[in-house]
C-alpha cells in the first residue's frame, strides 16, 4: 500500500490536502479530504450589528463574494420580518448580481483552475500514441488549456488561448457586476429589504453589450456553433434522449471529418465544450464516435454506494413573475432552479431545510454534541494544539471542515446537482446512459459537463431578466430599522457557482448578532467524515478510482496522480489558485507526496 498525498491541492477558504491509500494495482482504497485552516468568520459575526453581515461575509471567499452578499442578505430579509416584502425589481437585480458572478466563476474554473490538467503531459503519451490524430488532439489542448509559467521538457510553453481568452470575459463580467454593484469583488448592492442601487436604462444597455461580448466567447470558444442553437436543442429538447442526440450528432459529424484531416481546430468547428465532450468520456468517445482513445474521465469520481451519498439543492434565483416578496424557505416552485434532494439512485425528494445539520466527529471543534442544526451550530476550535494532527487516520479527527449531511446523508451540491434536479435534458440523459451502460451514473466527466452546460442555461434565464423583467423605474427597496432585527432569527438559503449555500442568523435584545452559521458549498463537497463514519463527497468519489490517466492506461504512476487532480478539482475546491506543475519534493519508502 502506498501513501499519496497532494499538499497543497488548493485553498479551501485557507489550504487543503488529499491524502489517499492507493494499492499495487494503482486503485484508491481510502482518502481523506483535509481542510488546514480555520475560518471563524462565525466567530466574529457576534455582537456585531446584523446589516454588516451582508458586506462582511463576503469576504469569505474573493471568487464568490455576490453569493455570499445575496446569502446574507436573504437571511436579513427573514430576520427583520421584510422577505414577504422586498420588491420584485430587487430580486431580479439579485438574479442578475448572482447569474453574472456564476458565469464568470464557472468559465474561471473550467478554463483556469480546472482546465490546465488537460494539458497534463501523460495526455501527450497518451495520445500520441495513435497517430497523427493523437498528436494533432494534443496540441489542440495544450495550445488552448496550458497555464501561465508553463514547462514541459524544460521549454517555456505558450499560454493557452483559452485560458487568456477566460481570463478577459472573467474580467468584462465583473465590469459588469461593476455597474449595479459599485465594484467587484465585493460589491456593495444586496442589502436587507432590497438592494442599494436602482439601474438606468443606460446601465441595462452596457450591461447588455458586455453579455452580448461574452455570447461571442461562447460561440466561438466555448461552443463551436451559436448558443441559442445549443440551448434550444439541449436545455428546451423535447426529452433526454433528443437532448443526447443533438450533442452525439453534432460530434460524429466533427469526428468524421477530423480523423481524416487531422484537424481539430477551432476553425473545424471544434469549440472546446465538444472536444472535451468527445475526448473526455470513453463511453461517449470510444463506444458511441468511435474514437480510437479517450481520457476515460467518465470511469472516475462515482459513487459506489449510493446508500451514502444524496445530491442536494437549495434552489437558485427568484421567479419575476411571482411579484414582491418570496417565501425563505424556498419551495421548489418558488425558484427558476428548483429546491429538491436526490438520493444516490437519483430518486427527487422535496427539501427540507430542517434536515440539515453538521458533523464534528472528525473535525477540529469541541462541542458536548457532535451534531447540531446550524441555527443551533457552535464554532469552538480545539483549543490543544497537539489535538491538531492530520497524521492520525481516518478514525481521528483531520480536518477544519465540518461535516454537514441531509437527513445523515453527505450530499454533492453544484452544477451537477443543479441540472439533475432541475432535470436539464443532456445531463440527465448522459446520467441516465451512464447508468445503463455500467458506469458511475455521476462521474467526474459529467460534474465538468454540467458546469458548461449550466452556464449556458443561466445565460439564457439572465438575457431575459434584463430585456423583458428589469424595470429602471421599480422600487428596489423597503425601509428597516434596527429595532425590527432584535430577538430575531433569519435563514438565507441560495446557491453559489459551487453549490447549496446557507447563512443562519440570530440576534438578542439588543438587535446585535448572538448566532451566525455560514455552511458554504466547499464545507459540504469536501467535508470529512460524519459522526456515522460515512466519508464526504469527495472522499467517496476518490476511492475505487484508479490513480493515473485514463485509468492507468500508461500504467501505475504515483508521482502524477492526474485521476486526484481531475477527480477533486471538479467540485471547483474555494480556492484562489491552482497546481499547475507537478514535482516529486520527496519521498519516503511507500509514500509519495506531491505539491
Amino acid at each position: 500500500m502506498v501513501e499519496v498525498t497532494v499538499d497543497q491541492l488548493t485553498r479551501i477558504e485557507g489550504h487543503y490536502r488529499i491524502t489517499t491509500q492507493v494499492n499495487e494495482e494503482g486503485i484508491v482504497t481510502e482518502a481523506q479530504s483535509m481542510g488546514l485552516m480555520l475560518r471563524g468568520f462565525e466567530r466574529f459575526l457576534q455582537n456585531q450589528d446584523p446589516r454588516d453581515a451582508a458586506l462582511l461575509t463576503q469576504r469569505i471567499c474573493g471568487v464568490c463574494p455576490t453569493t455570499h452578499s445575496i446569502a446574507a442578505a436573504n437571511a436579513l430579509d427573514q430576520l427583520f420580518g421584510v422577505e414577504d416584502a422586498v420588491p420584485k425589481d430587487a430580486l431580479v437585480m439579485r438574479n442578475i448580481h448572482q447569474a453574472l458572478n456564476l458565469i464568470a466563476s464557472h468559465a474561471t474554473h473550467v478554463y483556469v483552475l480546472w482546465g490546465p490538467d488537460l494539458a497534463n503531459p501523460a495526455y501527450r503519451t497518451l495520445l500520441g500514441n495513435y497517430g497523427d490524430s493523437g498528436k494533432a488532439v494534443w496540441d489542440e489542448l495544450l495550445g488552448r488549456f496550458a497555464p501561465i509559467s508553463y514547462r514541459l521538457d524544460g521549454v517555456d510553453i505558450p499560454v493557452g488561448s483559452g485560458y487568456v481568452a477566460a481570463l478577459g470575459e472573467k474580467r468584462r463580467l465583473h465590469e459588469a457586476i461593476s455597474l449595479f454593484g459599485a465594484k467587484m469583488p465585493h460589491s456593495v448592492a444586496a442589502h436587507v429589504g432590497g438592494v442599494t442601487y436602482g439601474p438606468t436604462a443606460a446601465d441595462i444597455g452596457q450591461l447588455a453589450a458586455y453579455y452580448w461580448k461574452f455570447m461571442d466567447f461562447v460561440e466561438n470558444v466555448a461552443l463551436g456553433v451559436s448558443p441559442e442553437t445549443w440551448v434550444e436543442n439541449t436545455r428546451f429538447a423535447s426529452s433526454p434522449q433528443k437532448a443526447v442526440g443533438f450533442v452525439v450528432d453534432r460530434l460524429q459529424e466533427l469526428v468524421d471529418a477530423s480523423l481524416v484531416s487531422n484537424d481539430f481546430s477551432y476553425a473545424a468547428g471544434w469549440g472546446d465544450v465538444p472536444l472535451y465532450a468527445a475526448f473526455g468520456s470513453e463511453l461517449i468517445g470510444e463506444e458511441v464516435l468511435g474514437l480510437p482513445v479517450s481520457m476515460k474521465l467518465d470511469r472516475i469520481g462515482g459513487y459506489s454506494d449510493p446508500s451514502k451519498i444524496g445530491y442536494l439543492v437549495y434552489g437558485l434565483f427568484f421567479k419575476p413573475e411571482l411579484g414582491d416578496g418570496y417565501d425563505p424557505t424556498s419551495p421548489p416552485d418558488s425558484r427558476v432552479i428548483p429546491s429538491g434532494f436526490l438520493n444516490g439512485n437519483l430518486e427527487l425528494q422535496k427539501f427540507d431545510h430542517r434536515k440539515i445539520t453538521e458533523s464534528i466527529a472528525h473535525s477540529f471543534y469541541v462541542d458536548s454534541e457532535s451534531d447540531r442544526s446550524p441555527l443551533e451550530g457552535t464554532t469552538q476550535p480545539e483549543p490543544e494544539p497537539d489535538e491538531i494532527d492530520y497524521s492520525r487516520g481516518v478514525e481521528s479527527r483531520y480536518s477544519w471542515v465540518k461535516a454537514p449531511h441531509y437527513d445523515g446523508i453527505p450530499c454533492e451540491v453544484g452544477p451537477l446537482s443543479r441540472m439533475l434536479v432541475m432535470k436539464d435534458p443532456l445531463i440527465t440523459g448522459l446520467a441516465e446512459m451512464f447508468r445503463e451502460k455500467g458506469y458511475p451514473i455521476t462521474n467526474t466527466y459529467l460534474r465538468m459537463l454540467a458546469r458548461m452546460q449550466e452556464i449556458l442555461v443561466v445565460s439564457s434565464e439572465l438575457i431575459k431578466w434584463l430585456a423583458e423583467d428589469l424595470n429602471p423605474n421599480g422600487k428596489f427597496a423597503v425601509p428597516t430599522d434596527l429595532s425590527m432585527a432584535k430577538d430575531s432569527e433569519g435563514m438565507g438559503l441560495w446557491e453559489a457557482p459551487r453549490g447549496a449555500l446557507g447563512h443562519w442568523i440570530k440576534t438578542g435584545s439588543d438587535s446585535k448578532v448572538t448566532l451566525y452559521q455560514a455552511v458554504v458549498p466547499s464545507t459540504w463537497n469536501m467535508a470529512p467524515r460524519n459522526s456515522a463514519g460515512i466519508p464526504g463527497p469527495v472522499e467517496q468519489a476518490l476511492s475505487g478510482s484508479k490513480i493515473s490517466a485514463a485509468e492507468n492506461a500508461l500504467g501505475v504512476d504515483y508521482t502524477n496522480p492526474l485521476s486526484i487532480l481531475h477527480t477533486s478539482r471538479s467540485y471547483d475546491p474555494c480556492l484562489a489558485c491552482a497546481i499547475h506543475a507537478i514535482d516529486l519534493k520527496g519521498q519516503q519508502k511507500g509514500q509519495f507526496r506531491v505539491v
